[in-house]
């Protein structure tokens, strides 16, 4: 997948595009549903499919003090929508600047003009434009006169609930990971880069990859049954989310640091997806560096054993 950067000023002409607009955010089943209808027209009417998506989140920049986190790094979010065939993605850097551009102008200029578009792709709550006050009834009305089709797409639904980004971050958050993961159409995962640490774990024969982790919202604190997936290559393991309470102070800010089983290279600086498969446990305070390892063992037993009953 090509990925671009769309602004005013973006010097493009391209001809006969079908485009699917949004955020995107975790790309969950929702996306997936829209994104596979765009797609599938695409393929009908012959057209280049493209993906117009926004970073950061419109709302942290029209609502500077909202507190609304990333389900995933803008990074997984474009390697999702290349997995389902998008050929190009174009990422809108947002800012006041693109916010006050008037919805009309956004249609006829850069839908049109820069992008050649023949077939647009919307959620049916979708809204743009300077004050927000473009939606669907602008899209429809202005393309007879600009010759696209307009297609605004029902919000997906799983049983009676409509699957949204905040329904699957309180999921998240209360760690209810098969709800979670049915939502998405995907295991809960979190990346970043793998940094160097205390290397207190490979002191106990237990290394772990300390990651610089991208996400707002985690899974609640403890320890877990993971795949961690590094380039192609997957991986088994466990998983810690805490603050280290045998280590160190309480309250400090919480670490995510993975123990890959039968691993042993040098990956500080790669980037690292984890995959959340189950909870084994709280975190909780050792009395000895002994015990801890005792009870890592027993960790890893566990995970061994359900990673051999679901295969």
């Amino acid at each position: 997948m090509k990925v671009m950067s769309l602004n005013g000023r973006s010097k493009l002409h391209l001809k006969k595009t079908c485009v699917a607009i949004g955020i995107f955010d975790g790309v969950h089943g929702g996306h997936q549903y829209l994104i596979k209808q765009m797609l599938a027209t695409a393929r009908r009417l012959k057209l280049k499919p493209i993906v117009i998506t926004f970073f950061p989140h419109p709302a942290h920049v029209l609502v500077p003090n909202v507190k609304l986190g990333y389900l995933c790094s803008l990074r997984d979010r474009l390697a999702l929508l290349d997995d389902l065939g998008v050929a190009v993605c174009f990422v809108v850097r947002f800012n006041l600047e693109f916010a006050h551009i008037e919805p009309r102008e956004f249609i006829k200029n850069i839908l049109v003009k820069k992008l050649g578009v023949k077939a647009v792709f919307v959620g049916d709550d979708f809204r743009f434009g300077k004050d927000r006050c473009g939606g669907i009834a602008l899209f429809q009305e202005l393309g007879p006169q600009y010759g696209y089709e307009m297609h605004a797409v029902h919000q997906f639904k799983q049983g009676r609930a409509v699957i949204s980004s905040t329904r699957i971050l309180k999921r998240v958050s209360e760690g209810k990971l098969n709800e979670a993961a049915r939502l998405l159409g995907r295991a809960v995962s979190i990346s970043g880069i793998v940094v160097k640490g205390s290397k207190r774990g490979k002191n106990l024969g237990y290394p772990t990859a300390n990651i610089a982790y991208e996400a707002d919202i985690l899974p609640p604190q403890g320890v877990y049954v993971v795949r961690a997936l590094l380039g192609k290559k997957s991986y088994l393991g466990l998983a810690n989310i805490g603050t280290r309470p045998s280590f160190e102070k309480q309250n400090s800010k919480l670490h995510l640091e993975v123990y890959i089983f039968d691993f042993s290279r040098n990956i500080y600086g790669q980037y690292l997806q984890v995959e959340f498969l189950k909870k084994i446990r709280n975190e909780k305070k050792f009395p000895s560096p002994q015990a801890l390892v005792r009870q890592i063992q027993k960790d890893e037993s566990f995970a061994r054993k359900y990673f051999a009953l679901n295969r």
